[in-house]
Order: C-alpha cells, then structure tokens, then sequence
C-alpha cells in the first residue's frame, strides 16, 4: 500500500508540474517534422497577473524561412524584417535575402482576458532541415497592466538525442516564469508532397 501511495503521488505532482509548465505560452505540438513547411500554432492561456492581454509578438529562429501569418480578423498584425547573412534557395529556384524576423499581434477588437480563456496565434514557416534541432520562439505578451516575457533559455543546449531530454525540458519549464516556447525537429517519415521524390524529366 506504501508502494501505491508513493507512486500515486509521484503521478500527481509530474501531473501538476506539467500542468503548470504548460499555463506558459506553447505549440499546440512540440514536435514538427525538419524541413516541412508547417502550419504552427502558439496558444496564450493568460494575461499578465490578471491583465488582460492586447498585444502579442513571436520571435523567429534563425533558420526558419517563407514565414507567413494567417489572416485575423480580431487583431491587426505585423511582420518586422532581417537581412539574411546569405541569400538562401528556397522552393521553385527562388532566391531569398531577407525574412520575417518578428510577428505581432495588436490592437485587437476585444483584449484577451486575464484568466479563464484562451487564444492561438497562426502562422507558417520552412522549418530548417535539421533533425533534432530544437527551435526557440522568443514571444512577449504586453497586457492593459505589464508583460509577460516569455524568452529564457535553458542553461543548456538540448537536443532530441540529449539523454533524459524530457525530465530536462520540464524542469527548465519549470526553473523560470518565462521559459521560450520551442519545437523539437523530427526526421519526417515521408517527404511533404508526394511529388517531391519524382525524379525530374
């Protein structure tokens, strides 16, 4: 009976670390596959101490490129550009110099309330072509009264194949208030397009 009663305890404090890790801004999924373009979703679960919330901004990893942002009828957005340290090929034989460095989302029709709802930004991206790479996405949420700076970092570099890589996650979620939302870049077990790997003629 000790037994149990240690394990199920053990069980509901990982629930409730877990639970309290994921009240910080998160990916819908924390995994994605290298080289998709993929459509990403960041959700905000609260405002600032109680604040609401009337401005978000997404900052964009390096090496994620074509990012886009899906129409919003409710908050007017923004993109803020960098050049690129070299032009980069993408898609179609295009070249590409610049891309998007920062989304934001402001002036919306009705504030996000401080507690008991909540709200997923949209946007897409080309994700680098770099299996086990994990991707930072530095975000800020300015409420009516203060902000939430969601831009920590853990102390050190993790990747899919760091050994015990989810008790780390978990406690860098859970060693600062602000811990960066990321994503975990997975070898795709398809190409994206079913043409992609028809040979050219």
């Amino acid at each position: 009976m000790k037994n149990k009663f240690l394990i199920g305890a053990a069980s509901s404090i990982f629930s409730l670390s877990s639970a309290a890790a994921l009240a910080h801004n998160t990916f819908t999924s924390q995994y994605a596959p290298a080289g998709y373009v993929k459509d990403l979703e960041m959700r905000v679960t609260h405002g600032c101490k109680g604040s609401a919330v009337k401005e978000v901004r997404i900052k964009m990893p390096e090496g994620v490129l074509r990012v886009s942002v899906m129409n919003n009828r409710e908050w007017q957005t923004e993109t803020r550009m960098r050049k690129l340290a070299k032009p980069m090929p993408v898609e179609g034989g295009n070249i590409v110099t610049e891309t998007v460095d920062e989304i934001i989302w402001k002036n919306p029709k009705t504030p996000l309330p401080g507690s008991g709802m909540y709200e997923g930004f949209h946007f897409r991206g080309a994700l680098p072509n770099t299996p086990g790479t994990i991707l930072y996405f530095k975000t800020v949420n300015v409420c009516e009264q203060g902000d939430d700076k969601y831009i920590d970092m853990p102390s050190e570099k993790l990747e899919a194949r760091t050994p015990g890589l989810p008790d780390k996650l978990l406690k860098f979620m859970m060693a600062t208030p602000g811990p960066s939302p990321f994503l975990i870049l997975e070898k795709p077990v398809r190409p994206q397009y079913p043409w992609a790997d028809i040979p050219k003629k």
